[in-house]
């Protein structure tokens, strides 16, 4: 189902982005929200940061030029938006330094650093479109393969940061030995020619995890030399600040920001249609996968795919698959776009053969970045993440591992207007009560939570996401550091800085909050806090439905799929649809810590919410009608009986269900009777704390047992003759007095009032009653009584007893002995009472001295989340 969205009330909403501000580098913020001067660094323009605004055609070339000065020693921070031309911007520097070098000005040795391989070869072309003989530039790819190319005099040089900073990747010990020459040629060089360097870090939020400190000593060989840094993202995070800092103490400790004001041009901005499939894994069968991919070529669109993972990317390339085979026959060769590196090496020190080609149909995992797709007619899909890579502590996002800057950047590889089209999984459920904390008004807040609701994935209410803002990011990060693992081992730390006699020991030095900061901080909060990462799918839906990107706006959601449900195979098709769009995962999640009911319950509100779901009875030529909550009685029927297979398994209470457990058996009105009075009997209505409608349905069944036991003692015997047990097939006057009379009729009303399956006739009770007097009443509730809680055996004729014909009665229908082991709709959904229990055995062992100021564990809970809720309280105020 196509839903069209307008997104009118967000039309001019605020867009939110990481900023670089000079208090980053003037104060320490500490997590009780004080901070603490500190005066190492020096931000120009009198300690502001300067604002530029794009042009009427959303470029900044212009006014950035006006603010660099070539000749003056510092560190550029540039911030600027996706689209905004930052890249074209810093080769026209690269063009003023070459004009400049060529008119007899300083000689400057200018660093073009690269965050990927991928992407040298498309710095290089950009800076020869510039005006820039190739004969003055140097791609580092040549290193090893041209030994004839003298790289000493050219000026400009093109490489990766990896190589600059030094770093051999996962599996080596040392960059290679042709590297290290590399540089220090270049460094000797520049030393003995007075020539100055400059280096210009391109998209940092890709490259900041080189800068680890054994790897920034590197760039301490050109402290004799080194001029300027120019750092540019559109996407920072807090890491970036950290690397900032390394290289302005290379410039003299002087900053320069220059902040971009983020504009959107709605005739620049390409189409934006998210896709949200049920699939708990992706693959080349994925339905909205293929029926994507199939539509746009259908329409003549030229595509390109980027994937999450390479294994996905991997089978869509395969021509023998239906969908490769299409992609083939529609754009001839389709170009790979995924890693060749094994074991983290290109065989032979080949050239790169995997960038990205704007004049063919591109299928990878490496264009996430730097990569400009300018092609007409042109959709570009990106695939997220299934709900399959989400793990208990760190999730398998691949190339979208490193939290929402990965998303922001993959939705800016379009740069002409197009069409952007998203595939993911649905989010998990939104607390909206943080929306307080947004610039939204009631009715933007009103119009994101219709939106969102329609296409939530239900989750426990733990996870559930929270709108945090963007510069809340390092108070998260230090409480973590100071509070969680710096704190736990803080008397340790004391003792070792203490111990004078460590000397010649092993060093002993506890990570700074910087370097964990650096190293482990964007991958905590991507793992941590779903509106940062954790959940991928939230923070791309919540940015969307708020209109928060500059090149594309949301136009369109593709939120629900059909399931197709057929008379007689209901348990095969309930089973296929469980194990492929929920997994073992909601599984083990939904039956560690769910009663029966909630499993039941998230399961059927799940189904109903996230698909469209159609019915066809008998054969196949017969008509499709859809499914509703309540109006097919066989699909709810078998839907109930499929919950306890699944939920008990081999511990189900009906052991012949397990056995025919692809089979549609019927689950009886008499035995969902049966389970509700065993259920019903083990609760005391005036200790509980249930809503009315649980009241009401537990006293029914406690009521209905009531009568369950007058029926079975109305039992009689014949005394002549052979010897039978019958009921009379109609009660005689006198089987209920005034009062159970009443409380008959009240069961009934209870019933079909507050017991779903009653009142909307899934089993046939309500109907019995209907238009009726009040003995036509009892005579029906009675019949009931009997066909539900004793077994007859049926003759031609009745049997009769003197002159009533009655019931032969052969058994009682007993109750099942352990209400633990079978269907119980009964009490609320909630969590495991075994579940709950273990969770408070566990926080009274590991909290005895905190639970032991209060009268009970229950007061010391209430008083722990009225603290949880002060905290994140206080916190949004800062």
């Amino acid at each position: 189902m196509q839903l069209e969205i307008t997104n009118s009330a967000f039309q001019d909403y605020p867009i939110e982005f990481k900023k670089i501000n000079p208090e980053d580098f003037q104060y320490i913020f500490n997590p009780d929200g004080t901070r603490e001067e500190r005066n190492c660094f020096e931000i120009e323009n009198n300690g502001e940061k300067i604002i530029i605004s794009p042009n009427e055609d959303g470029y900044i070339n212009e006014e950035l030029q006006s603010h660099i000065e070539l000749e003056h020693k510092n560190t550029v921070v540039i911030n600027a938006a996706v689209g905004q031309g930052k890249s074209y911007s810093i080769i026209q520097i690269i063009k003023r330094y070459y004009d400049a070098m060529q008119n007899g000005g300083q000689q400057y040795l200018i660093f073009v650093a690269s965050p990927f391989v991928s992407l040298v070869k498309q710095y290089y072309d950009d800076i020869v479109k510039a005006g820039i003989p190739e004969s003055q530039i140097y791609n580092y790819d040549n290193l090893g393969r041209d030994t004839e190319t003298n790289y000493l005099d050219r000026a400009i040089q093109v490489i990766t940061v990896n190589t600059l900073l030094g770093n051999p990747g996962e599996d080596g010990f040392k960059n290679s030995d042709i590297k290290r020459e590399y540089l220090n040629h270049l460094t000797t060089y520049c030393e003995e020619n007075n020539i100055k360097a400059v280096f210009i870090y391109d998209e940092l939020h890709d490259s900041f995890q080189n800068f680890k400190q054994k790897y920034i000593f590197n760039l301490w060989k050109w402290r004799n030399v080194i001029h300027k840094n120019f750092v540019l993202s559109a996407t920072y995070n807090e890491a970036s600040k950290v690397v900032i800092e390394y290289l302005a103490e290379l410039t003299d400790f002087k900053i320069q920001i220059i902040e971009s004001e983020r504009v959107r041009f709605p005739q620049k901005q390409s189409s934006l249609y998210l896709h949200y499939s049920p699939d708990h894994i992706f693959t080349s069968s994925t339905l909205e996968i293929k029926e994507l991919i199939t539509k746009l070529i259908t329409r003549g669109k030229k595509i390109d795919i980027l994937c999450y993972s390479k294994t996905l990317a991997k089978s869509l390339l395969n021509s023998r698959d239906k969908i490769g085979k299409l992609l083939v026959e529609t754009y001839g060769e389709i170009k790979d776009c995924t890693s060749e590196l094994i074991t983290n090496q290109r065989p032979e020190n080949e050239e790169p053969k995997n960038q990205f080609d704007n004049t063919k149909c591109n299928v990878g995992t490496n264009f996430k970045t730097g990569v400009s797709i300018r092609k007409a007619n042109h959709a570009f899909i990106i695939i997220l993440p299934p709900r399959s890579t989400r793990m208990w502590f760190r999730n398998k996002y691949g190339i979208f591992s490193g939290g929402i800057n990965s998303v922001i950047q993959a939705l800016a590889r379009q740069r002409n207007k197009g069409e952007i089209h998203i595939i993911l999984p649905r989010p998990d459920k939104f607390d909206f009560s943080t929306l307080k904390h947004t610039e939204m008004n009631s009715l933007q807040k009103e119009e994101f939570e219709n939106y969102y609701n329609l296409i939530t994935y239900h989750k426990d209410p733990k996870k559930l996401v929270k709108y945090i803002k963007l510069n809340r990011q390092n108070f998260f990060l230090r409480e973590f550091y100071e509070n969680k693992l710096r704190g736990n081992v803080k008397n340790e730390i004391e003792a070792i800085e203490n111990n004078l006699s460590r000397f010649n020991l092993a060093k002993l030095s506890y990570p700074t909050y910087d370097e964990f900061k650096l190293e482990n901080g964007e991958e905590f909060l991507a793992n941590e806090y779903p509106i940062f990462g954790e959940d991928i799918s939230a923070y791309l839906t919540f940015a969307a439905l708020t209109n928060q990107f500059i090149n594309c706006k949301l136009v369109g959601i593709n939120y629900k799929r059909t399931l197709s449900f057929k008379e007689g195979e209901l348990q095969e098709n309930l089973t296929q649809c469980f194990n492929r769009y929920f997994g073992e995962d909601y599984y083990i999640s939904r039956t560690t810590i769910c009663n029966f009911n909630r499993f039941y319950t998230d399961f059927r509100n799940s189904l109903f919410r996230l698909f469209e779901m159609k019915y066809q009875k008998g054969t196949q030529s017969a008509q499709w009608s859809k499914i509703t909550p309540y109006n097919n009685k066989i699909f709810e029927n078998q839907l109930l009986r499929f919950c306890a297979i699944q939920y008990f398994q081999n511990n189900y209470y009906y052991p012949d269900d397990i056995e025919n457990k692809n089979h549609d058996i019927e689950y009886t009105r008499s035995n969902y009777f049966l389970d509700c009075i065993a259920v019903a009997r083990t609760i005391n209505l005036e200790q509980i704390d249930y809503s009315d409608e649980y009241k009401n349905k537990i006293k029914a069944y406690q009521n209905l047992d009531y009568f369950r036991t007058k029926v079975i003692n109305y039992i009689g015997t014949t005394t002549r003759g052979r010897r039978f047990s019958y009921l009379p097939i109609k009660p005689l006057s006198g089987f209920l007095n005034t009062d159970e009379t009443s409380k008959a009729l009240e069961t009934i009303d209870l019933l079909i009032e507050n017991d779903d399956f009653i009142g909307n006739n899934i089993f046939n009770f309500k109907r019995n009653f209907e238009d009726k007097t009040t003995e036509q009443k009892i005579e029906s509730f009675y019949s009931i009584l009997v066909e539900d809680f004793v077994n007859k055996i049926t003759f031609e004729r009745y049997k009769k007893v003197g002159n009533r014909r009655v019931h032969y009665i052969n058994s009682i229908k007993l109750l099942p002995f352990n209400p633990n082991k079978i269907i119980d709709v009964v009490t609320p959904a909630d969590f495991d009472k075994n579940y709950m229990e273990y969770i408070k055995e566990y926080e009274c062992k590991v909290f005895a001295s905190e639970i032991a100021k209060f009268s009970s564990y229950e007061e010391f809970k209430k008083h722990e989340n009225e603290k949880i809720t002060q905290l994140l309280s206080s916190i949004d105020e800062i």
